[in-house]
């Protein structure tokens, strides 16, 4: 694994701005081996990591141009790891609930995809329905979208601490909800969809 000092970073990261195909070619060799590795960590599995990995730094190559070279670099990309390693904790979790929901024991029929899918949706949707407009916009900006604190604050003008009341409180009414519907599959993988990170 190559390392970099600091400031060939940022002159790398200036050249990658202006659009310069072998500057990004050395980022991606200096980070992409570390990068993949926590993936695997966090996903425990090698392919989805790879995936993810081409995914980052397609999106870096996307906004290169809004790159600041003097912010770091590592960070933005540990983030967007993150936030695309969530959401394919969300996709994997709403496909097991899609073959889950209607009966555990019956085996998985592709054909009864669209079934499950308008009503698992449908059955979410009811959840969410019984949250007030402002934690329902919170939580789904947070949890679903997989928006930053920050981001929410910005957009919504609202403090942190309001943002993570709003969060404590849907995560109870969510609990409250679901638990009265027999969703036991859910429950188990609520500590996953819910988790604040």
């Amino acid at each position: 694994m190559r390392k970099i000092a600091i400031t060939d970073e940022k002159e790398l990261l200036r050249k990658l701005r202006d659009g310069d195909e072998s500057a990004f070619k050395e980022i991606y060799k200096c980070y992409a081996k570390r990068l993949v590795s926590k993936l695997i960590q966090i996903l425990k599995s090698e392919e989805i990591a790879k995936d993810i990995l081409q995914d980052i730094f397609m999106k870096i190559w996307e906004i290169r141009k809004t790159i600041d070279p003097e912010l770091s670099f590592s960070a933005l990309l540990y983030k967007m790891a993150a936030n695309l390693s969530k959401n394919t904790f969300r996709r994997n979790i709403y496909d097991q609930l899609m073959r889950s929901e209607i009966d555990p024991d019956v085996g998985y029929n592709p054909m009864d995809d669209a079934d499950d899918a308008s009503q698992t949706k449908a059955l979410l949707n009811m959840a969410l329905s019984k949250l007030t407009e402002r934690q329902r916009k919170v939580y789904v900006m947070h949890k679903l979208e997989g928006r930053s604190y920050q981001e929410i604050s910005d957009e919504l003008k609202i403090s942190a601490s309001a943002i993570n009341h709003h969060i404590q409180e849907s995560n109870k009414r969510l609990r409250l909800v679901l638990r009265s519907k027999h969703l036991e599959l859910l429950l188990c993988l609520l500590p996953i969809f819910l988790k604040n990170n």
